[in-house]
């Protein structure tokens, strides 16, 4: 069962409590005005997150429940074809879309996981893949969700991709995907955990939340060839200093930013 929290907030409070609903894992965030307060509506996997959020958050909080499919089909009424760098379309499957002729265009079913590319995070780190890989790369995508990240690193030009989740729902709709864009000979998923993988890679991508990234961190940095980048999203403008120390002995090379109306996210790319 998907759930959806209704939290009122004052203008001036947005950005703190979108930010800790980021944090406390929500899928996705609407606002909608009021005449003197702001409607936060936050998606959330299961009724448990939910409610676990709630209980963090000093506003009061509305649970609404939903069955999957119709907490998908609210969340596809909203959705649109996205562009990102300079020739990534994103294009939800249900949505018609002429391409022009330079540009690349991926089709991606997100499924319960979101991963449509419409979050900032998720369009810094296409914007970062587009940047990076020249073609013949091998591509680690950690916490893969729809597969975006990694069907799209194939299209780019990348021969070894593999995509890792705790969700098996991530791992068929990344394999999904994957063929639905015709790079399923590229593109593999796996449930192993990271510190289990034994490959080296000349990227690799994680857009998952800051305290999950520096968890995770040391098994990262050994995951990357001497040559290799690591691009890291998902993260905050304040957030980049605590995470690039926790990546030590890595080096930050490239910092990018983007805004939504709530927040500014942080792209990074750090090597040896």
């Amino acid at each position: 069962m998907e759930a959806r929290l209704k939290i009122e907030v004052p203008q001036l409070e947005i950005d703190n409590v979108c930010g800790q609903l980021w944090e406390l894992g929500t899928t996705g965030i609407e606002e909608q005005n009021g005449v003197n307060e702001v409607l936060l509506l936050a998606g959330f996997r299961s009724v448990h997150e939910a409610t676990k959020a709630a209980a963090a958050l000093v506003y009061p909080a509305t649970l609404e429940e939903f069955s999957s499919r119709e907490y998908l089909d609210l969340w596809r009424d909203h959705a649109i074809v996205y562009h990102v760098g300079s020739r990534l379309v994103i294009r939800p499957p249900w949505l018609p879309y002429d391409a022009k002729a330079n540009e690349l265009v991926i089709h991606i079913e997100p499924g319960h996981s979101f991963g449509s590319g419409s979050h900032p995070s998720t369009q810094l780190a296409l914007e970062h893949l587009e940047i990076v890989l020249e073609g013949n790369e091998s591509v680690l995508d950690v916490g893969c969700g729809s597969g975006i990240l990694a069907v799209a690193s194939a299209r780019l030009g990348a021969v070894r991709v593999l995509g890792v989740d705790i969700e098996r729902e991530s791992l068929i709709l990344t394999n999904q995907n994957a063929e639905a864009n015709g790079v399923s000979e590229f593109v593999s998923s796996s449930s192993s955990p990271i510190e289990e993988i034994q490959e080296t890679f000349d990227v690799v991508v994680a857009n998952i939340l800051p305290h999950v990234l520096t968890q995770i961190a040391k098994h990262l940095v050994l995951k990357i060839k001497p040559e290799g980048q690591l691009l890291l999203c998902g993260l905050l403008e304040h957030q980049i200093k605590s995470v690039v120390e926790a990546f030590y002995p890595l080096r930050l090379f490239t910092t990018k930013l983007i805004s939504d109306d709530q927040q500014q996210w942080a792209g990074i790319t750090l090597g040896h």
